[in-house]
């Protein structure tokens, strides 16, 4: 069985839905461009930390 390559599009939708997490990277980047599997969970990692940097900076709000 072959599996598919992932490309940017994959990681923009999975980002959204693990981390709730839009980005208009996708705006400015080929969203159909292939990505290694490294560089694929390279980036995945980058946008994982993000809600923690945010809420580190910004605060949580925990009536929300």
């Amino acid at each position: 069985m072959t599996k598919k390559a992932k490309t940017y599009r994959d990681l923009f939708i999975e980002v959204n839905e693990r981390y709730g997490i839009q980005t208009s990277t996708s705006l400015h980047v080929d969203v159909d461009k292939v990505l290694s599997d490294e560089k694929y969970q390279e980036c995945l990692k980058a946008y994982s930390i993000l809600p923690a940097i945010f809420d580190d900076t910004f605060g949580r709000n925990e009536d929300a």
